[in-house]
């Protein structure tokens, strides 16, 4: 779909506003997932099985564009994992690629299937995409950035360590790379 952006927001995230505002004011139009309201009743798989229909019903072309955040990134992620090599151009931020945890404030975060994803980049077994773009704040503990670097090395994309920044890069940050990155 020409002059469509396919997106996938993190947990609890509207396709409409933020970052999706933002595609649209650039003139982009917008398809995509909310996630969880349209997963409401749907296993992991099942969830992943949507999204693949989706690209493939209208985004699996070179000039075909995917920007998914945070756990919309895992459930892209994991999608093309189970694909062939995705033709067009990703960009994520702040890429949750599995569980962590911060023994510093006891918190701890376990997705589905945690480790899939990085056990599949070590053994240099995920599909690598055409483009694929990866932002991680310096201080993010959900998205620990040296994973997203590897990750990144691994599939043969670019990874962008943000200093300072936590899980929310911010608009001030987001906003350029976003204009740059839908004009490539």
């Amino acid at each position: 779909m020409e002059n469509t952006v396919y997106y996938l927001p993190g947990r609890n995230g509207k396709i409409a506003t933020g970052l999706g505002e933002g595609i649209t004011e650039r003139g982009f139009n917008l398809k995509g997932r909310e996630t969880p309201e349209s997963f409401k009743g749907l296993e992991f798989q099942g969830q992943l099985d949507l999204i693949a229909s989706d690209l493939k019903a209208g985004f699996w072309t070179e000039d075909s564009k995917i920007v998914a955040v945070s756990y919309g990134a895992y459930l892209l992620m994991h999608t093309l994992s189970g694909l062939d090599v995705y033709p067009g151009s990703i960009l994520l931020l702040s890429p949750v690629l599995g569980a962590v945890s911060n023994p510093g404030t006891l918190r701890y975060y376990s997705p589905p299937r945690p480790n899939k994803l990085m056990e599949m980049i070590d053994a240099n077994s995920f599909p690598k995409p055409n483009h694929i773009e990866m932002h991680v704040g310096e201080k993010d503990w959900q998205c620990p950035p040296d994973r997203v670097v590897r990750c990144a090395n691994a599939v043969g994309g670019v990874c962008t360590v943000v200093p300072g920044k936590g899980h929310d890069l911010g608009k001030d940050y987001v906003s350029p790379v976003l204009q740059k990155w839908l004009l490539t």
